[in-house]
């Protein structure tokens, strides 16, 4: 994670003097040109064209903003920022040097909006950056995105009526937070409906219902505490139950949850895998595993978040540090290494030649846990 865009990270700030040009005029800085933008005048702007960083950020605090300002703002940024990587390949060198590490612009002066102050914030240039720098690498956040967006209306014709909804686990985290915007933009939101599955008390139940909120869904809460609990008591009668079976039955009790709720309202029921944990076995055989459509199972976690960050979701929500409810590790604790790096190695942009133990070990996960991603084999009667 890089937090501050200082020192030798300086490039990615704004700040940075290097000449950008943007709609046809040249600056000494991307603030200079992101400032030049809020007004329509030519004129003006071209009085932005020499000014040093900070005299150009105050200048953009005392014109008059064009009218549409709110509204083109996050896209102005995204065009000035792209400008100065495309126009400076060296700099474009050292923005995909970063690898997947996540990119913060913290600052001390208050700005929550485009940067994050004591961790709170929308963090929209380090999303921008983000953004740029999987596009630099290949990778279209846009672009999947709407296709994305026309697959599952595909499969809505395809498998449904004009009325049959989307159903879907809210965990408040990026994968479900994300999948269930898609299905949002794909069918309108009166045809989504979240599922909120506490097992008892939950922690983080608030990030789930701030999900439902943000995006104007209906939603029901099951809770699934004493489902689990008359389910181990009853097994506890007849065989010792294996810490296996512990983490694994939640979310197979979620699954049918979610199968019931889907039943019940003549709906589809999303799988909200990814890519990066199918690789290593990280999910649950007919639990999280399952279901009747995948958005995002060919997509890693790096580029989930890229799809995240462009429909401008909620940070908290894209960037929540996945943990698994029950020793209160990290998903990344429990696996064992970071998922930018497994990313990188599904993607080939990293082969450890220097690291054949973590190699290794994604190799063997990978190996062992295909039977959760692959047809169930049959007896073929010959």
């Amino acid at each position: 994670m890089i937090e501050r865009f200082v020192g030798k990270n300086d490039f990615l700030s704004n700040f940075y003097e290097c000449t950008v040009t943007y709609d046809g005029v040249t600056y000494l800085s991307t603030e200079a040109a992101f400032q030049a933008q809020k007004t329509e005048d030519n004129e003006m702007r071209k009085g932005f064209a020499l000014l040093t960083p900070s005299d150009a950020k105050k200048l953009g605090r005392k014109i008059k903003l064009r009218s549409d300002w709110e509204d083109i703002k996050l896209d102005v940024m995204y065009g000035v920022c792209k400008a100065k990587f495309v126009q400076h390949p060296e700099l474009a060198v050292k923005l995909m040097a970063t690898g997947n590490e996540e990119l913060i612009e913290g600052n001390n002066h208050g700005d929550k909006y485009w940067g994050m102050v004591g961790g709170c914030g929308e963090n929209y240039l380090g999303r921008t950056l983000m953004r740029i720098r999987n596009e630099i690498r290949g990778f279209d956040a846009a672009k999947t995105t709407v296709d994305i967006i026309q697959w599952i209306r595909e499969y809505f014709e395809e498998n449904g009526s004009p009325v049959t909804k989307a159903v879907i686990g809210i965990s408040g985290g990026k994968d479900s937070s994300i999948c269930a915007a898609l299905c949002v933009l794909a069918l309108g939101k009166e045809r989504v409906i979240g599922v909120l599955m506490p097992q008892g008390e939950q922690a983080d139940i608030d990030c789930s219902k701030n999900l439902v909120k943000v995006l104007g869904i209906d939603s029901v809460e099951v809770n699934i505490a004493d489902a689990y609990n008359g389910l181990m008591n009853e097994l506890s009668k007849s065989i010792n139950i294996s810490q296996q079976a512990v983490i694994n039955t939640p979310a197979r009790l979620r699954m049918t949850t979610l199968y019931a709720v889907a039943a019940s309202v003549k709906g589809r029921v999303v799988n909200t895998c990814n890519l990066s944990e199918d690789w290593i076995g990280y999910s649950t055989k007919f639990g999280d595993a399952a279901g009747d459509f995948s958005i995002l199972s060919d997509l890693t976690v790096t580029e989930i978040l890229g799809i995240g960050d462009y429909l401008q979701l909620p940070y908290a929500l894209v960037h929540k540090v996945p943990i698994d409810g029950l020793c209160g590790k990290t998903d990344e604790e429990n696996i064992g290494f970071r998922y930018s790096d497994l990313d990188n190695y599904i993607r080939g942009f990293e082969d450890f030649k220097d690291n054949v133990q973590l190699k290794a070990k994604i190799d063997i996960m990978h190996n062992q846990s295909r039977h959760k991603v692959e047809p169930m084999p049959k007896f073929k009667l010959k």
